[in-house]
């Protein structure tokens, strides 16, 4: 038994950041011993954990068998997905986007919809805001 979630991440990777974004985000999910990420059931069908969009898409549950899709305009990165997962994804959803901020443009947020309420964070100025409904 699990939740369901419908999320859209919106970002904007600094010039020059990605790769240092992509280190800083593969080294909090294999240091995040509270959750399973499940690295090579992904790896079993092409997501790697060295790639920005990858780890993206590990964090929002981007299985094969969900309607995960990514889509890039002028230089933003809109990801969309709707998934079931285990209570408290939200909380892996939110600290990607915290641990991704110092490496993001202003204005890149995420939208985490789920059952009876949602969160949206923002990032402004550096920082992360949150916002919940």
């Amino acid at each position: 038994m699990g939740q369901c979630y419908s999320v859209g991440l919106k970002i904007k990777v600094k010039h020059n950041s990605e790769e240092k974004a992509a280190e800083a985000l593969r080294l909090h999910m294999l240091q995040d011993d509270k959750t399973e990420y499940n690295f090579e059931e992904f790896a079993d069908f092409g997501v790697g954990t060295e790639k920005l969009d990858d780890l993206i898409r590990n964090c929002l549950a981007g299985w094969k068998s969900s309607p995960y899709c990514m889509e890039e305009v002028s230089g933003w990165k809109k990801y969309h997905n709707d998934f079931d997962a285990s209570y408290g994804w939200d909380t892996v959803m939110k600290e990607m986007l915290e641990t991704l901020t110092p490496f993001l443009e202003d204005q890149s947020k995420i939208d985490i919809y789920s059952d009876g309420y949602s969160i949206h964070g923002l990032v402004e100025n550096g920082k992360c805001n949150w916002i919940y409904n």
